[in-house]
C-alpha cells in the first residue's frame, strides 16, 4: 500500500493516497468519473511533488478502523461487509476497471447510513485475495466473542482464505448452509430428563429464532467477482494446503451438540476464550490449537 495521508478543512474532508511515479491516466480514471459506481468512492487524479494522487471525498464518512476501535464487530456486520465487497467487485468488472484496484484496509474502509463505500486506487499492485485475508485477521482481532456465529464465521473465512484460490462466494454459502444445520439442531435437540416445567407441565423449549434475527439475510447469489478459483493447480505452498469444499468439512455439525465429550467444539470453545482473554498471542494459535480435532472426537 502506498503513503496515504488525510486532510481535513471547514468544509470537507480527503483522503489522498500517492503512488512513487508520475501520474499518468489511461482508461480508468475517465470511467470513474463519467459513471458513478455504487459503493465506490469519487476520486480526481493529478500529479504532485513529482508523484501520483489520487483524492477521495470523504466528508461525513467513518472509517471502518475508528468504529471498531470501542467496540466490536459482529457476525452481521462482517456479513454487510462481505455482501457490498461483492456487490462492488461484480460493478467494477462490468466497467471494465480492475478489482485488485480496491483498497480493502480497515482504516479506508468507509460506513455511511448502513452502506459501505470503497477506495478504487489505480496504482494498487497487491492481490486482492491476499489483501481480504488480512481483512479476515482484522475481523478476528476485532471480534465479538459473545457472538457465537461470529466466531464460526470469522474462522471459517481467515481459514478458508489461506488458500492461495479461493471462491468467497462458494465460502459464504456453504457457511449458510451449515449455520442452518446448527440451527435446526439446536432447536430439535431434546430436553434432558428432568427438565424444568412451566405451571401446565409442559416442558420449557429453546425458543426459535426472532423476526428480528432473521429479518436482514444477505444475498450472496453468482457475481462473477474476482474472488474465484481461476485454475485447478494444487497449492504450492505450506499455507496454502487447507482445502475448503463439500468433500472436506472443517468441522461436523453433530460434534458441536456431543453432551458427554464437548467434542471439537469443547476444545475450539476453549482456544477462543484463551485468544479473548489474551492468553495467547495470535489467531494462528487457536488455529494450530484445534486441527485435528475434528477427528479425535
Amino acid at each position: 500500500m502506498q503513503r496515504a495521508e488525510f486532510e481535513t478543512k471547514l468544509n470537507r474532508s480527503c483522503l489522498h493516497i500517492y503512488k512513487e511515479a508520475h501520474y499518468e491516466e489511461d482508461y480508468q480514471m475517465p470511467m470513474l468519473r463519467q459513471n458513478r459506481l455504487d459503493g465506490i468512492l469519487e476520486v480526481e487524479g493529478c500529479e504532485m511533488d513529482g508523484r501520483a494522487r489520487y483524492t477521495y471525498e470523504i466528508s461525513g464518512l467513518t472509517s471502518m478502523k475508528t468504529m471498531y476501535e470501542n467496540a466490536s464487530i459482529k457476525k452481521r456486520e462482517i456479513e454487510a461487509v462481505i455482501a457490498r465487497i461483492l456487490e462492488v467487485t461484480d460493478t467494477l468488472q462490468r466497467y471494465m476497471l480492475d478489482p485488485n484496484c480496491l483498497v480493502l484496509k480497515p482504516e479506508y474502509i468507509f460506513h455511511k447510513e448502513g452502506q459501505w463505500f470503497f477506495c478504487y486506487f489505480p496504482g494498487m499492485e497487491e492481490d486482492l485475495c491476499k489483501i481480504f485475508h488480512e481483512l479476515t485477521e482484522y475481523f478476528v482481532k476485532m471480534l465479538d466473542y459473545e457472538d457465537t456465529e461470529g466466531i464460526f464465521l470469522a474462522y471459517e473465512l481467515h481459514k478458508a482464505t489461506l488458500q492461495e484460490h479461493y471462491d468467497l462466494e462458494l465460502i459464504m454459502k456453504e457457511y449458510k448452509g451449515r449455520e442452518s444445520e446448527r440451527k435446526k439442531l439446536i432447536m430439535d435437540k431434546p430436553k434432558p430428563a428432568g427438565a424444568k416445567r412451566e405451571n401446565k407441565g409442559t416442558i420449557r423449549r429453546i425458543p426459535a429464532p426472532s423476526d428480528e434475527d432473521e429479518k436482514e439475510e444477505f444475498s450472496y447469489g453468482s457475481h462473477g467477482n474476482i474472488f474465484s478459483v481461476t485454475d485447478e493447480e494444487e497449492p504450492k505452498s505450506e499455507q496454502s494446503r487447507f482445502t475448503y469444499g463439500k468433500s472436506e468439512k472443517l468441522y461436523s455439525a453433530n460434534m458441536i451438540c456431543e453432551e458427554k465429550t464437548g467434542g471439537w467444539w469443547k476444545s475450539w470453545r476453549k482456544a477462543a476464550n484463551g485468544i479473548r482473554r489474551k492468553r495467547w498471542g495470535s489467531w494462528d494459535d487457536l488455529i494450530l490449537e484445534t486441527d485435528g480435532q475434528e477427528e479425535e472426537s
